[in-house]
């Protein structure tokens, strides 16, 4: 009787301890609730005060910590992909900036050192007549290319299709290629591409993405009168000093008018061109 009485008090103690911790962890998810819609309520003032507004489905994204990365240009995959599209027999030219064109009766295919490609060649497919039409030439014409992969989507816009992909896990928002088909079978090719595993080269903690911080810079410098959508975190692909392909931790913004990218860590909106 004795025991059972220890037993019923240290099992009223466990669940007064277990209640404690559940409330405790309740009261914390709560305030923290608390602060993010007390944040995004400031935040649609202060962008307000711009001229600019969020949209009513706009959620403001979480802080990220994201390293910057650095890529290998990978002239063999460049290669086998320009013969995919155009067969073995292309000839292979190199100028002094690192543009590498592979060419033949075919068409041709063109790299740049810091990952932009252009092509035009032909092939058998005909001029979709629907964007579904085009997603079924595309995915079949990227995977004979070796372009299509696990971590690649495809997107439509009329009978022009993109591909997307992510690297080490993230999006990288302006690495995209965007296929245009043409008469008698010619198809058209342009965009940034990289391949390779990534990998870090400058030791730290890596670059801070604040999602308020991106956000009222970016307010500060738009376009009066433009709706803010959605912001999402990921990465672009550019040339670093060295030469060398590099991803750089940045936000993309997206609003009624069009898609903008800002670099976290300087807060500045950057070039579509780049």
């Amino acid at each position: 009787m004795q025991w059972d009485k220890v037993k019923n008090v240290l099992i009223g103690i466990l669940l007064a301890v277990n209640l404690f911790l559940i409330g405790s962890l309740g009261a914390k998810l709560w305030q923290s609730w608390q602060r993010v819609d007390e944040l995004e309520a400031n935040l649609r003032t202060l962008t307000a005060g711009y001229g600019i507004s969020l949209s009513a489905s706009f959620e403001l994204p979480q802080d990220k910590v994201l390293p910057i990365l650095s890529l290998d240009r990978s002239r063999a995959d460049e290669e086998a992909v320009a013969q995919a599209m155009l067969g073995d027999d292309a000839e292979r030219t190199e100028r002094e900036d690192g543009t590498v064109r592979f060419e033949n009766d075919a068409g041709y295919v063109e790299w740049r050192a810091d990952g932009g490609v252009r092509a035009d060649c032909r092939t058998d497919a005909e001029v979709p007549a629907d964007e579904e039409a085009a997603l079924q030439q595309a995915r079949q014409l990227f995977s004979a290319w070796g372009l299509l992969t696990g971590d690649t989507s495809l997107e439509a816009d009329d009978t022009a299709v993109t591909l997307t992909g992510t690297v080490a896990g993230q999006p990288v928002h302006n690495r995209t290629l965007t296929l245009h088909f043409g008469s008698e079978g010619s198809v058209e090719m342009n965009g940034l591409w990289s391949f390779g595993t990534p990998y870090t080269t400058v030791r730290g903690s890596g670059v801070s993405c604040g999602a308020a911080d991106a956000l009222l810079e970016f307010a500060a410098r738009a376009e009066a009168g433009e709706e803010i959508r959605s912001m999402s975190v990921g990465y672009r692909l550019e040339v670093d000093g060295s030469r060398r392909l590099q991803l750089t931790p940045t936000w993309k913004i997206v609003t009624d008018l069009g898609e903008y990218l800002v670099d976290c860590a300087k807060k500045t909106i950057i070039d579509q061109e780049n």
